[in-house]
Order: C-alpha cells, then sequence, then structure tokens
C-alpha cells in the first residue's frame, strides 16, 4: 500500500490499470470482483479512451455487483457465481481482478479462483483497488501474472518481444512500426506485442523470444518479473530522440548477439537515415524559438538533441513551439514533430 494515499490517488486505481490490459485480449474475460460502481467508472473512462483511440471493441467484462449483504458476510459466493456465468463463455481465458473492498472484508478469491471447475483457465489479480497502488501497478500486475503463466523454453534465435504498449494508447501503431524498422536493421523481428491485442495463445509464446523491449519505465515492475522467469536481456525502453536510435540498435543488438561489425553497419545506415531527415529541415536552422513545458518525462531532452542538430537557438524571446503531448519514438518520432515546428516557425 502506498504511504502517501493521496498520491496514489492522483496516480489513478489499480483497478484501472488493470482492466486496461486485461480486457482487451480477444477471446478471454475479464471478471471484477466489485461493487457495481467500481466498474461503472472505470468502464466508462475506458469507453471515452476507446472512442478517442477509434477502437470500435466492447471489452467483455462481468461484475460480481458486491452489495450491502457481501460487506457483511462476505462475498465469496458471488465471485465463484460469476465464474461459473464467465465459464459458460467457454473462453481461452479468465482474468479475476479486483477493488478495495474484497481487500478490506477479507474474501479469500484465490482460493476461490483455485477451487472453481474452470480453474485451469483463470488468472487471478489481486489489484485491490486504492489500496493495491496506482494504476501503473495493477498494468504491471496483470502483465507480470500473464508472463507467469507464460511457459519458459528454448528462445527463437532473433525474435524480439514488445512488452507494455498500451491497447488504447496514441500513436501505438506508429511506435511499432517505427521500432519493427530498427530491429529489421539488425535483422530482428517482433514475435509477441505483449499484451497489445494479443490472443491468449500469442501471449503463452512470450517465454520464445531471445530479447524483450518494454515500452518504457512504466513497465518497469512486469520487465523484472520477465528477466527472471526467462532469464534473458530486458531493454528499458523504445528508442527515445536521435541518439536513443543509434543507442537502442547497440544495446538490442548485444542481447540478441548480432554481430559487432553487423551492429555496427545498422548504427551506421541510421545516421544516414537521420542526416538525409534532418536535411528536409534545414531551414530552420539558425532560427530561434522557445520550446516551453514538458509535457512528457524525456521529451525535452529528445526536442533540445533535434534543435542543436539542426543549429538552432533555444530562447525564451523566440518563437514559442509547443512540445507533442507523447514521447517521439525514434527517428520516425523526431520526424514528426519537426514538422509541426516548421508549420510553427512559418506561421507563428
Amino acid at each position: 500500500m502506498p504511504d502517501n494515499i493521496y498520491e496514489a490517488r492522483m496516480a489513478g486505481c489499480t483497478l484501472g490499470g488493470a482492466l486496461s490490459v486485461a480486457c482487451f485480449i480477444p477471446g478471454a474475460v475479464a471478471v471484477v470482483h466489485a461493487p457495481q460502481g467500481c466498474v461503472h467508472q472505470t468502464f466508462s473512462m475506458l469507453h471515452a479512451m476507446a472512442n478517442e483511440s477509434e477502437v470500435w471493441t466492447v471489452p467483455e467484462i462481468l461484475v460480481s455487483d458486491i452489495g450491502d449483504r457481501e460487506v457483511i458476510f462476505g462475498g465469496e459466493e458471488r465471485l465463484s457465481a460469476v465464474l461459473d456465468v464467465a465459464a459458460e463463455k467457454n473462453p481461452d481465458l479468465i482474468l479475476v481482478v479486483t477493488s478495495c473492498v474484497p481487500e478490506t472484508i477479507g474474501d479469500d478469491c484465490g482460493a476461490v479462483c483455485a477451487r472453481h471447475p474452470y480453474a485451469d483457465r483463470i488468472v487471478y489479480v489481486p489489484t485491490s483497488g486504492f489500496l493495491g497502488g496506482s494504476a501503473k501497478d495493477g498494468e504491471n500486475a496483470v502483465l507480470a501474472a500473464l508472463a507467469v503463466r507464460a511457459p519458459v523454453c528454448d528462445p527463437v534465435p532473433g525474435t524480439v518481444a514488445l512488452v507494455g504498449e498500451k491497447n488504447l494508447e496514441s500513436e501505438a501503431d506508429q511506435n511499432y512500426a517505427e521500432v519493427e524498422r530498427l530491429l529489421a536493421r539488425l535483422g530482428l523481428r517482433i514475435c509477441v506485442r505483449f499484451c497489445r491485442n494479443c490472443t491468449y495463445a500469442t501471449l503463452m509464446q512470450l517465454g520464445t523470444a531471445a530479447c524483450f523491449v518494454l515500452r518504457d519505465e512504466r513497465a518497469a515492475d512486469a520487465g523484472k518479473v520477465i528477466a527472471e522467469r526467462f532469464g534473458r536481456p530486458v531493454i528499458p525502453e523504445f528508442p527515445r530522440g536521435l541518439s536513443g536510435c543509434l543507442a537502442f540498435l547497440r544495446a538490442v543488438g548485444t542481447a540478441c548477439g548480432v554481430s559487432e561489425e553487423k551492429i555496427e553497419a545498422a548504427v551506421s545506415a541510421e545516421s544516414a537515415y537521420q542526416d538525409a531527415m534532418l536535411a528536409k529541415f534545414s531551414p530552420l536552422s539558425g532560427t530561434t524559438v522557445f520550446l516551453g513545458a514538458e509535457p512528457f518525462a524525456g521529451t525535452l531532452a529528445v526536442a533540445r538533441e533535434a534543435a542543436a542538430r539542426l543549429g538552432m537557438r533555444e530562447d525564451a524571446t523566440g518563437t514559442e513551439i509547443r512540445l507533442p503531448f507523447y514521447l517521439p519514438v525514434g527517428t520516425a518520432g523526431v520526424e514528426k514533430m519537426l514538422y509541426l515546428w516548421r508549420r510553427s516557425v512559418r506561421y507563428g
């Protein structure tokens, strides 16, 4: 439980974070042991985010609907009953997550799940609402629970698994395409996007990857579980900015056993690619800009590097340039940012 309850509330509830992963797995059913109000609030948030991201899939969520009676006498029977309903759908997987209430009243949710006839397809994740931490903790809890379920096997050479992409994340497919492009320079391919819209069968192939790449530091806790379970390298984040691309190529190449010669060839090719990209924005050279506040951790450093490469000057009196609300991933992310800069400088 977090030391500062106020900070935990501002960081969101574990239930919301858990469902953002659990309820977007095709062929799976998410069971929430909680009052209806908890799920209604979370579902409303996910529905709004889905509309914004133009995702039209309605997630399969069942709620045990804990009420006053269960708070007094216990809610285990309600959980067992809703598991029966979930099992009737014959899903590949049932993911059980919880709110604060079962934790408070002492329901043994793990035992209920273990003795259910469908137990071999049930993954219980004790998220415990605000008592379990923040939304980030909920995301990591589901990722870790599924990773532990994936079998340990021999890695397939040349394969990489991505961990922690959000199902409702802005720019997700563009970022994926950029990471895929960079990995292709090394002769590597992505085998699993854990857990972005993956079926249960695909998720269980996590252990075939020779290396794991986390979306960002938000998935660090799940990354530790994955590293311990499979004993293979974990790269802490997608490439940030121009120099981040080159460092990413070296880190992933080394982790996957790519030869030093091939790694340096990939780095050289990417450096030339970046130079050609920057040349398109040469008219920005010499302009004075004000980069303003940083909306996303790490964005300002990426922006300053790009500005320096172009010979731009940073000063509070310059043209104000709004930094993107997302972290520019790789060379493509920087290029998209520079198009916005060029427009701002041209039209003020």
